[in-house]
């Protein structure tokens, strides 16, 4: 198992944590999966024999872009999921689209995962999402909010993510939230994110979020300091952003 340079020792031990408690799930040909057009009779093969750290990016990238049944089998989805974890808290994206990466949850009931099954998905989203807090831009210019969508689809916590979020002292958390404040959500109303896969259920969670006092005052905070440093990794247009923000939240 080769660990990514920005995955934190946390994140590690979370995903360490995840092959002990999916161990138990076992697969065996056919796969829930279109074999013949969309995975070769070869790609099923080393998906059911190879151990499931060992499946390449590329491989389990082709098994998750490929049509499933409606109702995939979830004992198979279980199975790959630490794989999952792991390449997705490396940053490599297993779908074309990062907020479709876990998207297979959606196929699922909470009452499906056992209460250690769903404690593991919360401590490794709050841990992921940590982690993304520290990092800007993040790979292929990708926004934090796909992040969210992404671990939505798993049933999270997710106003514990936020919490974290306004508590993260990180320069490159406040970018982020300028990120969304700017263009993460569509239209005059602003009450919609702008990516199709948001939902508005997220898209409330989010406005309430960033409605709070708490919120707003603790990045006026923030924002203020990096205005008043101007460090000279920040472009001049995003302090030029940075400040639109700061009279937005102030308000």
């Amino acid at each position: 198992m080769l660990w990514g340079i920005l995955m934190t020792t946390e994140l590690k031990d979370i995903v360490l944590k995840s092959y002990q408690v999916f161990k138990k799930y076992k697969v065996t040909i056919p796969l829930d999966v279109c074999v013949g057009h969309c995975i070769s009779e070869n790609q099923e093969r080393e998906l059911v024999y190879l151990a499931v750290h060992d499946i390449p990016f590329e491989l389990l990238y082709d098994y998750n872009t490929a049509a499933k049944t409606k109702k995939p089998s979830i004992q198979e989805f279980k199975h790959f999921l630490p794989r999952f974890l792991e390449l997705t808290a490396d940053l490599k994206f297993l779908h074309h689209s990062p907020e479709l990466v876990l998207s297979q949850f959606h196929h699922y009931d909470k009452s499906e995962w056992t209460d250690v099954e769903k404690q593991l998905m919360q401590d490794f989203g709050q841990a992921y999402f940590s982690q993304c807090l520290t990092i800007y831009p993040l790979p292929n210019l990708e926004s934090i909010d796909s992040i969210l969508i992404m671990l939505s689809e798993t049933k999270i916590d997710i106003e514990l993510l936020l919490a974290t979020w306004t508590s993260s002292q990180t320069k490159e958390s406040v970018l982020h939230f300028n990120d969304l404040v700017i263009r993460g959500f569509r239209g005059d109303r602003q009450d919609e994110l702008v990516s199709s896969f948001g939902g508005k259920e997220l898209s409330k969670i989010l406005i309430d979020w960033l409605n709070k006092e708490t919120t707003r005052f603790s990045f006026a905070d923030k924002i203020e300091k990096i205005m008043m440093e101007s460090p000279a990794d920040i472009e001049q247009t995003t302090l030029d952003e940075l400040s639109w923000t700061y009279e937005k939240v102030r308000v």
